[in-house]
């Protein structure tokens, strides 16, 4: 191809490119690999309770060789080791929500042409009145909003309603993990024992094991070792 014929076919793509540049605005969704994120931290947490209270009662046992000191160090070093990993999961739980903010706030600077995918061209289906005069409806982030059709700004964002769609709203930060299971001894007799389960919708303890309320949750506790195997789901 002559290079002046390549120029020619070439220069609609080159003046174009902004106008395609801005088609691939909307984030895409990765709720298994958030999951797989949250499975893993929360693992992290559990895990590390449960090594803690198997060394603390070693440490404890009779002719261990550990006073009552060497068990409150180890116990303030796993304590220190559990706020880390929380921590890091907040910083990251913060950045997330932090670039949040940023690409709301940037959705009134946004430019958005009229033959962009973007644009909303059945506002009906999504129970929106017709687009005042002059302006037309899109969907940038997740969000509605109003752009003018003279200068393709985005000049209104409205406010999320129970009947938008969500399939194209970027994640938020995940949940923090759940506290890991109490190292407390819960007795068969003491005033924490949940005396008839039913009432609370759970279904009868597996042998060996009962019931428990303690620090505002719902506990399957281990009858010989008087310790909590399990959280129960409410």
């Amino acid at each position: 191809m002559k290079p002046a014929l390549a120029a020619l076919f070439l220069s609609p793509l080159l003046i174009a490119a902004p106008a395609f540049a801005q088609e691939t605005n909307e984030l895409p969704r990765f709720e298994a690999l958030q999951q797989q994120e949250q499975a893993f931290e929360q693992r992290r947490v559990d895990n590390l309770e449960t090594q803690r209270q198997r060394e603390l009662d070693r440490m404890a046992a009779p002719n261990s060789g550990f006073t009552g000191a060497d068990r409150a160090i180890r116990d303030l070093e796993y304590a220190r080791e559990r706020d880390r990993i929380i921590l890091q999961g907040e910083l990251e739980r913060e950045q997330v929500a932090r670039q949040r903010q940023l690409e709301n706030t940037a959705l009134p600077n946004r430019r958005i042409a009229p033959y962009s995918s973007l644009v909303v061209t059945n506002p009906e289906q999504y129970i929106l009145p017709p687009a005042p005069p002059g302006q037309y409806y899109a969907r940038l982030n997740g969000r509605f909003v109003l752009v003018d059709r003279t200068s393709e700004l985005v000049v209104k964002v409205l406010e999320p309603q129970p009947t938008d769609p969500t399939a194209d709203v970027p994640l938020g930060p995940r949940p923090p993990p759940r506290p890991g299971l109490p190292t407390a001894r819960i007795g068969a007799s003491s005033d924490y024992v949940i005396l008839n389960p039913t009432s609370l919708s759970l279904p009868p303890a597996p042998q060996g094991q009962f019931y428990a309320t303690y620090e505002g949750r719902i506990l399957l506790v281990d009858l010989q070792t008087e310790r909590a195997v399990k959280v129960m789901e409410r």
